[in-house]
This record gives structure tokens, C-alpha cells and sequence, in this order.
């Protein structure tokens, strides 16, 4: 995403692919210090995959949902989100730059997210109400989070009745038809807290998200745009 915006405004990235002495794989970006920047009349800013997931996985849980303003082509890596969720058996439709999610017919999976982490606490949720077992392999890089999110996935869902646990770096989660509802700790993570947010649409009761406004940190809105698209949200965090 960074060279090619550097290359947008004119600047040449050379990209080197090399081994050290002790046999690391390394890529090496060379940019001319004498690279002069070329200005341009409009550029447009991508959406974010990232903080959309949170409303795709919404749509597989609920009444459908569509995002604006995303680039279907993009180079972000949870575009995979799409993927995903069809894999839990969600249905999708894309068009322009628009992405939508309904609930389809939602079945468990083993899926590789090492090259999504940051979707896992979406993917998680949409998977507790999935009938069967799924299994969400290659999620070590949690750890290294603004919470140890493997661990706080589970925590999370599981206060909200799931039957989710970790076996080393997967997570395994046994889907049911809903959930009950609860308190979660959000950890002072902006991705728990909404990952509760959307769990809650399938609770049979309340659920209360302590520290909900960590979400300050990626999206300030979020609980404007949950109340938008019909939740109910009560608390200072607004």
C-alpha cells in the first residue's frame, strides 16, 4: 500500500528480494533520495477492510449489510474477509465499490487467518453461531496485539455464552444457534469491543462492553454507525 502510493505521486520503489549470512529471507524497498514527488489533481483514499469487516460479518449474522467506498481490487489483505465469510456460508455480492453481506446457510470451517489476524474477532463471532466446529488456525501473531487477542477472543465470546477455547495458536469454536449475552472486558482493545458490538445482535439479552471507548483509537463512529444500522446503544461511549 506504500510503494504504491509513493508510486502514485511519482516516486520509483525498487523492490529486492534477498538472503543474509544466516539464511533470513529479507525484501529490502530502495527509493532514490533524488526522486522529485509528482503532484496530482485528485486521489482517491481506499476504504478500509479492516474496520468494514466488522459490518460484513454483521450482514452473515443478521439482515444484510452493504459497505461503501471500498476498493475491490484493493491490496489490503482483509479484503479476504469476503472469502471468509463465504466459507461460513454467508452470502456475498459485489458490486463497484460496494460489498454485501446476508446470512445465508452458516456452517463451521478450518480456516488459515495468518494472513488476516485483524479479522479473527469478527470471523470469531459470525463462527459462535455457525452449527459445528471451526477452527482458526495460524492466529500467533495475536499475541502481539494490542491485547493478547487469542486469548481475549475467547474471553470475550465465551462471557457471552460461546463455546469457544484456544489449543496453542488455533482457536476452536463450537457454534450454536445464539448467544445470551453478558459483560465483556474489552481489554482496552478497539477490535474486542467491536467484535462484542456485533456478537450482540444474535444475544438473547443484554450486553454490557466495559472500556468500550478504546474504539477511539481506529473508529470513533463505530457506535454511531451501530446505532445507524438499527442497534441500540446506551452508555457515556456516545
Amino acid at each position: 500500500l506504500t510503494t504504491s502510493a509513493l508510486k502514485t505521486f511519482g516516486v520509483h520503489v525498487e523492490e529486492v528480494r534477498d538472503v543474509t549470512e544466516n539464511g533470513t529471507r529479507v525484501t529490502r524497498f530502495l527509493v532514490s533520495p533524488a526522486t522529485p514527488y509528482r503532484s496530482c489533481d485528485s486521489v482517491t483514499v481506499e476504504g478500509d477492510w479492516s474496520n468494514a469487516g466488522f459490518w460484513l460479518a454483521a450482514g452473515a449474522l443478521g439482515g444484510g449489510v452493504s459497505v461503501t467506498g471500498l476498493d475491490l481490487a484493493s491490496r489490503q489483505g482483509d479484503r479476504s474477509m469476503l472469502a471468509a465469510l463465504a466459507k461460513l456460508g454467508a452470502r456475498i455480492e459485489r458490486s463497484g465499490g460496494t460489498a454485501s453481506v446476508s446470512s445465508g446457510a452458516p456452517t463451521a470451517c478450518e480456516m488459515n487467518v495468518s494472513d488476516f489476524p485483524d479479522l479473527v474477532p469478527p470471523l470469531a463471532a459470525v463462527a459462535a453461531l455457525a452449527p459445528g466446529t471451526t477452527r482458526l488456525t495460524g492466529c500467533g501473531r495475536l499475541r502481539l496485539k494490542e491485547s493478547d487477542r487469542i486469548e481475549t477472543v475467547c474471553a470475550g465470546l465465551a462471557a457471552l455464552g460461546a463455546d469457544i477455547t484456544s489449543e496453542g495458536d488455533d482457536i476452536v469454536i463450537n457454534g450454536r444457534g445464539s448467544l445470551a449475552g453478558g459483560e465483556v472486558d474489552a481489554a482496552n482493545d478497539h477490535r474486542i469491543a467491536m467484535m462484542a458490538a456485533i456478537a450482540a445482535s444474535r444475544c438473547t439479552g443484554g450486553v454490557t462492553i466495559h472500556g468500550a471507548e478504546c474504539v477511539q483509537k481506529s473508529y470513533p463512529a463505530f457506535f454511531d454507525d451501530y446505532a445507524k444500522l438499527g442497534g441500540i446503544v446506551e452508555g457515556a461511549v456516545r
